[in-house]
Protein backbone atom coordinates (compact mmCIF):
# COMPACT_ATOMS: atom_id res chain seq x y z
CA UNK A 1 0.00 0.00 0.00
CA UNK A 2 2.81 2.41 0.91
CA UNK A 3 4.52 1.68 -2.42
CA UNK A 4 1.27 2.36 -4.27
CA UNK A 5 0.81 5.67 -2.44
CA UNK A 6 4.39 6.64 -3.27
CA UNK A 7 3.82 5.86 -6.95
CA UNK A 8 0.61 7.89 -6.99
CA UNK A 9 2.38 10.85 -5.36
CA UNK A 10 5.14 10.62 -7.99
CA UNK A 11 2.53 10.58 -10.78
CA UNK A 12 0.73 13.61 -9.39
CA UNK A 13 3.92 15.63 -8.95
CA UNK A 14 5.08 14.75 -12.47
CA UNK A 15 1.74 15.99 -13.82
CA UNK A 16 2.18 19.45 -12.30
CA UNK A 17 3.15 22.19 -14.80
CA UNK A 18 5.25 23.91 -12.12
CA UNK A 19 8.80 22.81 -11.25
CA UNK A 20 9.12 21.04 -7.88
CA UNK A 21 12.45 20.32 -6.19
CA UNK A 22 13.14 18.63 -2.87
CA UNK A 23 16.41 18.58 -1.00
CA UNK A 24 17.52 16.63 2.04
CA UNK A 25 18.85 18.42 5.11
CA UNK A 26 22.37 18.41 3.65
CA UNK A 27 21.35 20.26 0.51
CA UNK A 28 21.33 17.23 -1.81
CA UNK A 29 18.55 16.92 -4.37
CA UNK A 30 16.35 13.91 -3.60
CA UNK A 31 13.41 14.69 -5.89
CA UNK A 32 12.71 16.74 -9.02
CA UNK A 33 9.53 16.48 -11.07
CA UNK A 34 9.09 16.34 -14.84
CA UNK A 35 8.58 20.12 -15.13
CA UNK A 36 12.10 20.67 -13.78
CA UNK A 37 13.46 18.54 -16.60
CA UNK A 38 11.38 20.42 -19.15
CA UNK A 39 12.39 23.87 -17.90
CA UNK A 40 16.09 23.11 -17.44
CA UNK A 41 16.59 20.69 -20.32
CA UNK A 42 18.43 18.19 -18.15
CA UNK A 43 17.63 14.62 -17.14
CA UNK A 44 16.68 14.22 -13.51
CA UNK A 45 19.28 11.48 -13.19
CA UNK A 46 21.94 14.18 -13.64
CA UNK A 47 20.50 16.10 -10.69
CA UNK A 48 19.39 13.54 -8.13
CA UNK A 49 21.87 12.86 -5.36
CA UNK A 50 24.00 15.89 -6.18
CA UNK A 51 24.35 18.98 -3.99
CA UNK A 52 21.78 21.55 -5.11
CA UNK A 53 24.29 24.39 -5.43
CA UNK A 54 26.81 22.26 -7.32
CA UNK A 55 24.22 20.76 -9.69
CA UNK A 56 22.47 23.97 -10.67
CA UNK A 57 24.64 26.93 -9.69
CA UNK A 58 28.25 25.88 -10.36
CA UNK A 59 28.95 25.88 -6.62
CA UNK A 60 28.11 29.58 -6.21
CA UNK A 61 25.66 29.88 -3.33
CA UNK A 62 25.37 33.69 -3.37
CA UNK A 63 24.94 36.26 -6.13
CA UNK A 64 26.91 39.50 -6.57
CA UNK A 65 24.84 41.19 -3.89
CA UNK A 66 25.39 38.45 -1.34
CA UNK A 67 21.86 37.05 -1.71
CA UNK A 68 21.09 33.36 -1.94
CA UNK A 69 20.84 32.21 -5.54
CA UNK A 70 18.48 29.41 -4.47
CA UNK A 71 15.35 30.02 -2.39
CA UNK A 72 15.36 26.33 -1.44
CA UNK A 73 18.89 26.57 -0.04
CA UNK A 74 17.95 29.73 1.84
CA UNK A 75 15.06 27.88 3.47
CA UNK A 76 17.35 24.99 4.44
CA UNK A 77 20.01 27.22 5.98
CA UNK A 78 17.89 29.93 7.58
CA UNK A 79 14.74 28.04 8.53
CA UNK A 80 12.57 30.63 6.73
CA UNK A 81 9.80 29.40 4.47
CA UNK A 82 8.55 31.58 1.62
CA UNK A 83 5.11 32.16 0.17
CA UNK A 84 4.89 33.59 -3.36
CA UNK A 85 8.38 35.10 -3.13
CA UNK A 86 9.56 36.79 -6.34
CA UNK A 87 12.86 35.25 -7.48
CA UNK A 88 15.08 35.09 -10.53
CA UNK A 89 16.29 31.56 -11.07
CA UNK A 90 19.74 31.58 -12.68
CA UNK A 91 21.34 28.21 -13.28
CA UNK A 92 23.95 26.78 -15.62
CA UNK A 93 21.09 25.46 -17.78
CA UNK A 94 19.52 28.87 -18.44
CA UNK A 95 20.67 31.19 -21.20
CA UNK A 96 18.61 33.83 -19.41
CA UNK A 97 17.26 34.06 -15.88
CA UNK A 98 13.74 32.75 -15.38
CA UNK A 99 11.27 34.61 -13.18
CA UNK A 100 9.13 32.77 -10.65
CA UNK A 101 7.03 33.14 -7.56
CA UNK A 102 8.29 30.42 -5.25
CA UNK A 103 6.79 28.64 -2.26
CA UNK A 104 9.17 26.77 0.05
CA UNK A 105 8.37 24.56 3.02
CA UNK A 106 9.87 21.84 5.18
CA UNK A 107 8.91 18.19 4.64
CA UNK A 108 8.30 15.77 7.53
CA UNK A 109 7.72 12.02 7.60
CA UNK A 110 4.43 10.59 8.84
CA UNK A 111 6.19 10.12 12.18
CA UNK A 112 7.16 13.78 12.36
CA UNK A 113 10.82 13.40 11.39
CA UNK A 114 12.26 16.32 9.41
CA UNK A 115 13.32 14.99 6.00
CA UNK A 116 14.26 18.10 4.05
CA UNK A 117 12.73 21.06 2.23
CA UNK A 118 10.70 21.48 -0.93
CA UNK A 119 10.27 24.36 -3.39
CA UNK A 120 7.47 24.90 -5.91
CA UNK A 121 8.12 27.45 -8.68
CA UNK A 122 5.32 29.27 -10.53
CA UNK A 123 6.52 30.70 -13.86
CA UNK A 124 5.22 34.26 -13.87
CA UNK A 125 5.59 34.65 -17.64
CA UNK A 126 2.95 31.97 -18.05
CA UNK A 127 0.70 33.95 -15.73
CA UNK A 128 1.02 37.66 -16.46
CA UNK A 129 -1.14 38.57 -13.45
CA UNK A 130 1.49 37.01 -11.18
CA UNK A 131 4.20 39.11 -12.82
CA UNK A 132 2.14 42.26 -12.38
CA UNK A 133 1.73 41.56 -8.67
CA UNK A 134 5.40 40.71 -8.21
CA UNK A 135 6.83 43.79 -9.92
CA UNK A 136 4.22 46.16 -8.47
CA UNK A 137 5.29 45.04 -5.01
CA UNK A 138 8.81 46.31 -5.85
CA UNK A 139 7.98 49.37 -7.93
CA UNK A 140 5.44 51.30 -5.90
CA UNK A 141 5.17 54.08 -8.51
CA UNK A 142 3.62 51.75 -11.11
CA UNK A 143 -0.15 52.03 -11.44
CA UNK A 144 -2.63 49.20 -11.82
CA UNK A 145 -2.23 49.55 -15.60
CA UNK A 146 1.13 47.72 -15.57
CA UNK A 147 -0.12 45.35 -18.25
CA UNK A 148 0.03 48.29 -20.70
CA UNK A 149 3.73 47.68 -21.32
CA UNK A 150 3.02 44.11 -22.43
CA UNK A 151 0.33 45.35 -24.77
CA UNK A 152 2.98 47.57 -26.40
CA UNK A 153 5.40 44.66 -26.79
CA UNK A 154 2.73 42.39 -28.25
CA UNK A 155 1.55 45.11 -30.65
CA UNK A 156 5.09 45.40 -32.05
CA UNK A 157 5.51 41.64 -32.27
CA UNK A 158 2.22 41.27 -34.12
CA UNK A 159 3.41 43.68 -36.84
CA UNK A 160 6.99 42.41 -37.12
CA UNK A 161 7.03 38.61 -37.02
CA UNK A 162 10.83 38.42 -37.12
CA UNK A 163 11.10 40.35 -33.86
CA UNK A 164 8.36 38.49 -31.97
CA UNK A 165 9.66 38.18 -28.41
CA UNK A 166 12.49 40.64 -29.12
CA UNK A 167 11.34 43.16 -26.51
CA UNK A 168 11.14 40.54 -23.76
CA UNK A 169 14.65 39.27 -24.53
CA UNK A 170 16.10 42.79 -24.65
CA UNK A 171 14.41 43.50 -21.33
CA UNK A 172 15.97 40.41 -19.76
CA UNK A 173 19.44 41.23 -21.11
CA UNK A 174 19.06 44.79 -19.81
CA UNK A 175 18.19 43.47 -16.36
CA UNK A 176 21.27 41.25 -16.36
CA UNK A 177 23.54 44.14 -17.33
CA UNK A 178 22.01 46.55 -14.81
CA UNK A 179 22.38 44.00 -12.04
CA UNK A 180 25.98 43.20 -13.02
CA UNK A 181 26.78 46.92 -12.92
CA UNK A 182 25.56 46.98 -9.31
CA UNK A 183 22.63 49.31 -9.89
CA UNK A 184 19.94 49.66 -7.27
CA UNK A 185 17.00 47.26 -7.43
CA UNK A 186 14.58 49.91 -8.72
CA UNK A 187 17.03 50.82 -11.49
CA UNK A 188 17.32 47.14 -12.43
CA UNK A 189 13.53 46.90 -12.64
CA UNK A 190 13.40 50.13 -14.63
CA UNK A 191 15.93 48.71 -17.11
CA UNK A 192 13.60 45.76 -17.63
CA UNK A 193 10.57 48.00 -18.26
CA UNK A 194 12.54 50.16 -20.70
CA UNK A 195 13.48 47.01 -22.60
CA UNK A 196 9.86 45.96 -22.92
CA UNK A 197 8.75 49.29 -24.46
CA UNK A 198 11.94 50.41 -26.24
CA UNK A 199 10.57 49.73 -29.74
CA UNK A 200 7.02 51.00 -29.23
CA UNK A 201 7.69 53.76 -31.77
CA UNK A 202 7.80 51.12 -34.52
CA UNK A 203 4.01 51.12 -34.35
CA UNK A 204 4.32 54.17 -36.61
CA UNK A 205 6.61 52.47 -39.16
CA UNK A 206 4.96 50.76 -42.17
CA UNK A 207 5.07 46.96 -42.09
CA UNK A 208 6.62 46.74 -45.58
CA UNK A 209 9.65 48.59 -44.16
CA UNK A 210 9.80 46.62 -40.90
CA UNK A 211 9.72 43.30 -42.77
CA UNK A 212 11.67 44.25 -45.89
CA UNK A 213 13.99 41.37 -46.87
CA UNK A 214 16.60 43.55 -48.56
CA UNK A 215 18.51 46.78 -47.84
CA UNK A 216 16.44 49.85 -46.96
CA UNK A 217 16.29 52.82 -49.28
CA UNK A 218 17.50 56.13 -47.77
CA UNK A 219 13.93 57.40 -47.33
CA UNK A 220 12.91 54.11 -45.70
CA UNK A 221 15.84 54.28 -43.29
CA UNK A 222 14.73 57.79 -42.29
CA UNK A 223 11.37 56.35 -41.22
CA UNK A 224 13.16 53.73 -39.10
CA UNK A 225 15.28 56.41 -37.41
CA UNK A 226 12.11 58.22 -36.35
CA UNK A 227 10.93 55.40 -34.09
CA UNK A 228 12.74 56.58 -30.91
CA UNK A 229 11.03 59.98 -31.22
CA UNK A 230 7.69 58.35 -31.92
CA UNK A 231 8.11 55.95 -29.00
CA UNK A 232 9.01 58.75 -26.59
CA UNK A 233 5.98 60.72 -27.76
CA UNK A 234 3.64 57.77 -27.19
CA UNK A 235 5.04 56.97 -23.75
CA UNK A 236 5.00 60.61 -22.63
CA UNK A 237 1.21 60.38 -22.34
CA UNK A 238 1.51 57.77 -19.57
CA UNK A 239 2.47 59.52 -16.34
CA UNK A 240 4.00 56.52 -14.58
CA UNK A 241 6.40 55.95 -17.49
CA UNK A 242 7.96 59.41 -17.11
CA UNK A 243 11.40 57.95 -16.27
CA UNK A 244 11.25 55.64 -19.28
CA UNK A 245 10.77 58.36 -21.92
CA UNK A 246 14.36 59.75 -22.06
CA UNK A 247 15.78 56.22 -22.04
CA UNK A 248 13.68 55.11 -25.01
CA UNK A 249 14.41 58.37 -26.85
CA UNK A 250 18.18 57.77 -26.63
CA UNK A 251 18.49 54.00 -27.09
CA UNK A 252 19.90 54.41 -30.65
CA UNK A 253 22.47 57.04 -29.74
CA UNK A 254 26.09 55.93 -30.23
CA UNK A 255 28.95 56.29 -27.81
CA UNK A 256 30.97 58.16 -30.45
CA UNK A 257 28.15 60.67 -31.08
CA UNK A 258 27.12 59.37 -34.53
CA UNK A 259 23.79 57.91 -33.46
CA UNK A 260 20.23 59.24 -33.64
CA UNK A 261 18.04 61.15 -33.03
CA UNK A 262 20.07 63.74 -31.07
CA UNK A 263 23.69 62.83 -31.74
CA UNK A 264 24.48 62.48 -28.02
CA UNK A 265 27.95 61.27 -27.09
CA UNK A 266 29.50 59.24 -24.27
CA UNK A 267 27.96 59.87 -20.88
CA UNK A 268 25.60 62.44 -22.36
CA UNK A 269 23.59 59.33 -23.22
CA UNK A 270 21.54 58.05 -20.24
CA UNK A 271 23.10 54.98 -18.66
CA UNK A 272 20.00 52.85 -19.21
CA UNK A 273 19.99 53.88 -22.89
CA UNK A 274 23.60 52.71 -23.21
CA UNK A 275 22.57 49.42 -21.59
CA UNK A 276 19.62 49.03 -23.99
CA UNK A 277 21.87 49.73 -26.96
CA UNK A 278 24.06 46.73 -26.16
CA UNK A 279 21.15 44.46 -25.24
CA UNK A 280 19.19 45.46 -28.36
CA UNK A 281 22.13 44.91 -30.71
CA UNK A 282 23.01 41.51 -29.24
CA UNK A 283 19.48 40.16 -29.57
CA UNK A 284 19.17 41.61 -33.10
CA UNK A 285 22.37 39.85 -34.14
CA UNK A 286 21.47 36.50 -32.58
CA UNK A 287 17.90 36.38 -33.96
CA UNK A 288 16.60 35.60 -37.43
CA UNK A 289 15.57 38.73 -39.31
CA UNK A 290 13.82 39.34 -42.64
CA UNK A 291 17.14 40.25 -44.25
CA UNK A 292 19.48 37.60 -42.73
CA UNK A 293 19.77 34.53 -40.52
CA UNK A 294 20.84 34.72 -36.88
CA UNK A 295 24.56 35.09 -36.25
CA UNK A 296 26.34 32.58 -33.98
CA UNK A 297 26.76 33.90 -30.46
CA UNK A 298 30.60 34.04 -30.63
CA UNK A 299 30.34 36.17 -33.77
CA UNK A 300 27.87 38.51 -32.07
CA UNK A 301 30.14 38.83 -29.04
CA UNK A 302 33.08 39.72 -31.30
CA UNK A 303 30.93 42.38 -32.96
CA UNK A 304 30.12 43.91 -29.59
CA UNK A 305 33.82 43.97 -28.71
CA UNK A 306 34.77 45.38 -32.12
CA UNK A 307 32.33 48.26 -31.72
CA UNK A 308 33.10 48.99 -28.07
CA UNK A 309 34.11 52.63 -27.76
CA UNK A 310 32.43 53.61 -31.04
CA UNK A 311 28.86 52.33 -31.09
CA UNK A 312 28.77 51.00 -27.53
CA UNK A 313 29.92 52.01 -24.06
CA UNK A 314 33.02 49.79 -23.61
CA UNK A 315 32.35 49.23 -19.90
CA UNK A 316 28.87 47.90 -20.62
CA UNK A 317 30.17 45.62 -23.38
CA UNK A 318 32.80 44.23 -21.00
CA UNK A 319 30.23 43.56 -18.28
CA UNK A 320 27.72 41.99 -20.68
CA UNK A 321 30.29 39.69 -22.26
CA UNK A 322 31.26 38.49 -18.79
CA UNK A 323 27.58 37.83 -18.00
CA UNK A 324 27.19 35.86 -21.23
CA UNK A 325 30.24 33.76 -20.39
CA UNK A 326 28.79 33.03 -16.95
CA UNK A 327 25.68 31.68 -18.65
CA UNK A 328 27.83 29.62 -21.03
CA UNK A 329 26.21 30.94 -24.21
Amino acid sequence: MESMEHGMAQLILDSLPSPVLMSDLHGRLIFVNRAVEDDLGVERGELLGRPLIEALYQGRKFDRRGKYRSALMETLETGRSFNARFVEVKTVFHQLPRFFLVDTFFVHSSGGQLLGACAVYHDIFRHRELLKRAVMSRLTTISEQFETIYAFAEAIGARDLYTMGHSEKVAEYARLIAEALGLQEKEVDLAYICGIVHDVGKIGVPENILNKPGPLLPEEFVQITCHPDKGAAILSHISWLEQVVPVVLAHHERYDGRGYPRGLKGEEIPLLSRILSVADAFDAMTSDRSYRRALPVPVAINELKRNAGTQFDPRIVEVFVQVLLEYQF
